[in-house]
């Protein structure tokens, strides 16, 4: 035990010791930023840069109504040109138009025909597909708008019928608590901390469990394996190694949720995200935990395990893009199981013993999951632990001192099976 814990002792130190360490600590809250809040604070402010339309309006009366309904949408960055249809007629102004959105006079062109509020037909010019945001994001609702108050005014409804009419819903959002109460549910701060737990979990077993196939492969570079294989057995060295760098990991987490606990009580407010602990359930809490070790302890005896069998970090690149698929996938189906945490497809990936530390913890945060279902994905990730633990102990024993040879798939095989 002593000699395990002197291995423990030894990856702790020489991972918290070191530069990375201490950059990862600072820096990692505002990559995470970077990548969770940012897209969050500008989903609604793309378009909004400066851009001039040219307009041709043949009903004389629309224009005008438009550039008011963008303004009140928010829309301030457009500006509508009017573009007059001379004696050699429509297609002569739309002609000029093309010319202009060519020469980069203009970003893009509108043409409302004479009978727009019968038909509601107008024409989009554009150079780009990425003009089709403007088209369908701006142009569209405040045309809609327009097109209905114009043919509410031509049919002589009355204001106070119109104002009815126009009515929108104000549709709030009440939580059910589980002894039947009710709460005011804020969707931007649950979504939102609901990405910056998984992405932590995501990030911390994708850099600690590869950390641990570079630490091995490096003392087998250096031969400080054969060294230490002298006075420990492998099982022992790699048991050492896993729980050295997976308490770097507890570590810089810890300092991570101490400085998010400190801006929570100050209020800290990013546009409509607001940084509130109140959302983090004691389940959401137990969950955030088995999810972070159960998962980092499964990859990192995968990667341990691939890392005695190669000689270079180049060797075990092949090997590495098959467990790095058991991360890349979650995310890929992390939409979907937001939409419906319940589905036979979420529920199904979420008891996969290599998907099941992100998947199944954001069905957590979305929707609470029977509990059954939750101790299943525990249990399958422990067998599995325990599995990949006899497996990875079989290759550390023939695989550490296999210097000098080039790993294969079929080596591999071979070695689990002795």
């Amino acid at each position: 035990m002593n000699r395990i814990l002197t291995i423990v002792a030894r990856e702790y130190l020489e991972r918290v010791r070191s530069k990375g360490f201490v950059i990862g600590t600072v820096l990692g809250p505002a990559l995470m930023s970077m990548f969770i809040l940012i897209p969050m604070l500008t989903a609604d402010k793309g378009g909004d840069s400066a851009r001039t339309i040219a307009v041709i309006d043949q009903t004389g009366i629309v224009r005008g109504p438009l550039a008011e309904a963008l303004q009140d949408d928010g829309r301030k960055g457009l500006t509508l040109e009017p573009v007059a249809v001379g004696p050699e007629g429509l297609e002569a102004a739309v002609g000029a138009v093309k010319r202009m959105i060519l020469d980069g006079a203009v970003h893009s062109g509108l043409v409302i025909p004479a009978d727009f509020v019968a038909t509601g037909q107008a024409s989009f010019y554009n150079k780009s597909v990425s003009s089709l945001v403007v088209k369908d994001e701006m142009l569209r609702p405040a045309l809609n708008r327009v097109l209905r108050d114009e043919r509410f005014r031509h049919a002589q409804v009355a204001d106070s019928l119109f104002t009815y009419l126009s009515g929108r819903v104000d549709l709030g959002a009440i939580a059910v608590t589980d002894k039947g109460g009710e709460e005011a549910q804020d969707e931007a701060t649950s979504i939102g901390m609901a990405f910056v737990l998984f992405m932590i979990i995501y990030m911390m077993v994708l850099i600690y469990g590869a950390q641990t196939l570079t630490a091995v492969i490096e003392e087998k570079s250096s031969r400080m394996a054969e060294v230490l294989l002298a006075s420990v057995s492998p099982g022992d060295m790699m048991l050492g190694k896993v729980v050295g760098i997976g308490l770097a990991g507890m570590s810089q987490f810890a300092i991570w949720a101490g400085a998010f606990f400190a801006l929570s009580q100050r209020g800290v407010t990013l546009g409509d995200f607001t940084l509130d602990i109140s959302f983090i359930t004691p389940l959401i809490l137990v969950s955030f935990v088995m999810s972070f070790l159960l998962g980092f302890f499964l990859y990192a005896m995968l990667y341990a395990g691939v890392g005695a069998m190669c000689n270079t970090v180049q060797d075990s690149q092949q090997f590495q893009f098959p467990l790095s698929m058991g991360l890349v996938i979650p995310m890929l189906m992390l939409t979907p199981t937001m939409r419906d945490p319940n589905s036979a497809l979420a529920t199904g990936l979420s008891l996969v013993p290599l998907f099941a530390p992100v998947l199944m913890f954001v069905r957590v945060c979305m929707e609470t999951p029977p509990l059954w279902q939750i101790l299943l994905s525990w249990l399958l990730m422990g067998v599995s632990i325990w599995l990949a633990a006899r497996g990875a102990g079989k290759l550390f024993r023939l695989g550490i001192l296999m210097y000098g040879q080039s790993p294969t798939w079929a080596s591999l095989v071979r070695a689990l099976r002795s």
